[in-house]
């Protein structure tokens, strides 16, 4: 079993690292090569526009866009799409839990119709309510897990 961190260019690897005591570049993919498969794990895609700012501090819906943007992202980085999602896990801060129900929920599913994943393929998905994200701000948080062929 061979493991690759991947990195996307954005400015939360470099300036950001998430490795205590050293600067080492955080990287948001994993990709574990087995016989025959590609495991791509993604972790939380946020509303970061590309030079590390939040999009509409407590908007659910333009956080939403953006992070589901930035996940497409992510995946093309690792050699995955939307229909090699396998599973997914949302994070919602826990006062915004309704305005996800409302408005994030369709953003994703438009996101998935919209990358040729129709609605009787979405990918399971957990949703949890949170006490808040890493930063104030911030109103939800997607990650995945992908497979792709080797």
């Amino acid at each position: 079993m061979e493991r690759e961190l991947i990195g996307t260019g954005s400015v939360w690897e470099t300036d950001y690292p998430y490795t205590k005591g050293a600067r080492a570049p955080w990287t948001p993919i994993c990709k574990v090569k087995i016989p025959g498969a590609n495991l791509i794990f993604i972790a939380g895609q946020v509303a970061y526009d590309d030079r590390g700012r939040i999009v509409v501090p407590d908007s659910m819906k333009a956080q939403a866009e953006l992070a589901y943007a930035n996940l497409k992202h992510a995946l093309g980085a690792a050699g995955a799409k939307a229909s090699d999602i396998v599973c997914e896990r949302i994070y919602v801060v826990k006062e915004h839990m309704h305005h996800f129900m409302t408005r994030g929920a369709r953003i994703r599913d438009k996101w998935f119709a919209d990358n040729g994943v129709p609605n009787d393929k979405l990918p399971p998905m957990t949703l949890l309510g949170v006490a808040r994200l890493s930063h104030l701000d911030l109103v939800l948080e997607v990650e995945v897990i992908a497979v792709t062929e080797a």
